[in-house]
């Protein structure tokens, strides 16, 4: 839980589908119903078969995408009402992502592209860490 006894990220009944609209506006549901908290501190794991919907999941906490339906909230923060300048905050602030494709990031290890938020935000380094 946050500061104010609220869970870290909450999701509840949340759906998303896409629309092809070159192909006669067909829709492909990609979620439906999801739904989980993760409390401060805890460490969880998103599993799941090929295409079942966990990047797509992970784009809507991040704010890339939006929920067709249901809540997203980090932090007490509802992330499909939240301003833009709120999700640029919980991006450098509380969240945390790395694409599955590290190599949009040419020759830099993968621990450098996880820690590079951290450095702008001031954390030091643990002693005996890269």
């Amino acid at each position: 839980m946050d500061g104010n006894g609220q869970q870290m990220i909450e999701i509840a009944g949340v759906s998303k589908r896409f629309v092809l609209h070159n192909q006669g506006s067909a829709e492909i549901p990609v979620l439906a119903g999801a739904g989980f908290s993760v409390a401060r501190g805890e460490c969880v794991a998103l599993t799941g078969a090929s295409g079942a919907g966990k990047s797509t999941l992970m784009r809507m906490i991040y704010g890339n995408y939006r929920t067709d339906e249901g809540r997203i909230a980090i932090g007490g923060i509802d992330m499909a009402g939240a301003e833009p300048r709120q999700v640029i905050r919980l991006r450098r602030e509380v969240l945390g992502h790395v694409s599955q494709f590290l190599r949009v990031v040419p020759r830099v290890p993968t621990i450098e592209v996880v820690a590079e938020p951290l450095r702008l935000l001031g954390t030091a380094e643990a002693p005996g860490t890269v």
